[in-house]
């Protein structure tokens, strides 16, 4: 079997684990929402703004020089009349444990009130969100975190349930990390595009999925030095820019 074909398999295989994720969440709401608001007693809480995906309390550091117009957020103190913003729980780890999210103004009230609850849920080794409305319902979008024996972040994937076939992955290297480079490889598959077949190799017209890598040049402190991207165009990873982030500082 041909090295992208086994790929599509791959992601469609994490595709089901969602799926399995996904139903686990749902029957199991009520235990998973004592438990963790049990555990919110002795979370140390960090008031943020409204951000895209997980916020501050990604894993990803990449994941903002890759989405356009990603929003990370920023820590704050104070909320301001009309501002919405969200609220993560760390437990006695460092670990994310919650996210509340206050995005909802009720009858034109200028305070934001709670509309959901991220629930960060270790799951066959590693860590699956969860994200319940105040209602009780479960989001389709799912974000699983995979660390590898040292900690480090191996793999942060954004999945589709209900069979979705969706996957964006951001998948990571470190056998150069002795020589200050980290490789992240970026990929966006959709197993069911329309027009799309999984017989047509990546970076080919009619390929379900779309790949970039970056080259990751860190300081002696581990902070992004230099981003370099390439795309894979034809089964090639083609050179498309160098940033310099030193300038940025």
């Amino acid at each position: 079997m041909s090295e992208f074909m086994t790929l599509y398999e791959y992601w469609d295989k994490l595709s089901a684990e969602c799926d399995e994720f996904h139903d686990y969440a749902y029957m199991n709401y009520k235990d998973i929402k004592s438990y963790f608001e049990s555990k919110k007693c002795n979370c140390r809480k960090v008031m943020s703004t409204y951000s895209s995906d997980l916020g501050i309390a990604s894993p990803s550091k990449m994941t903002k020089y890759i989405v356009k117009n990603h929003k990370c957020g920023r820590i704050i103190k104070k909320i301001k009349s009309g501002q919405q913003y969200e609220v993560v729980c760390y437990d006695g780890n460092g670990l994310t444990s919650v996210i509340d999210l206050y995005d909802y103004f009720p009858n034109g009230s200028s305070d934001a009130q709670k509309s959901s609850t991220i629930y960060f849920i270790n799951y066959n080794g590693s860590i699956w969100t969860a994200c319940f409305s105040e209602r009780g319902y479960l989001s389709n979008r799912h974000y699983e975190i995979v660390y590898d024996e040292t900690q480090r972040l191996k793999g942060f994937y954004e999945i589709g349930a209900a069979n979705s076939l969706q996957v964006t992955a951001e998948e990571y290297d470190y056998s150069k990390i002795e020589s200050g480079v980290m490789t992240c490889i970026y990929t966006y598959y959709v197993g069911r595009a329309s027009g799309a077949s999984k017989d047509i190799p990546i970076g080919y017209k009619g390929s379900p999925a779309t790949q970039f890598k970056y080259d990751v040049e860190l300081d002696e402190k581990g902070r992004y030095k230099a981003i370099t991207t390439y795309k894979n165009v034809e089964g090639e990873f083609i050179f498309i820019e160098h940033m310099d982030l030193t300038k940025k500082r």
